[in-house]
């Protein structure tokens, strides 16, 4: 899908909630569940806003270099948790 159809989908489910574009996005940003195409729209739409998918610490949509920035945070703290899922004790 191209931002051109993505925009149409988005503005037509606008017009079926009453919402203006900045409600829907919103809605949408805070976990809104719509239709499928709605959400590859969505999808589309943040991904032509120059963002990327970052589920690193809980983030969202959010820039190239904070993606990597979390993805740092998170890779430190994979080596210092201890889990007890990967523990080579085992008890009696």
């Amino acid at each position: 899908m191209k931002i051109k159809g993505a925009m149409t989908i988005l503005n037509k489910r606008c017009e079926f909630y009453g919402w203006t574009f900045d409600e829907l996005i919103e809605r949408l940003d805070n976990g809104w569940d719509d239709n499928n195409s709605v959400i590859v729209a969505y999808e589309v739409f943040k991904m032509h806003q120059g963002l990327v998918w970052s589920g690193y610490n809980g983030n969202g949509w959010t820039t190239r270099e904070k993606r990597d920035e979390q993805y740092i945070i998170w890779k430190k703290m994979q080596k210092t948790a201890e889990s007890p899922l990967h523990s080579t004790e085992t008890e009696i």
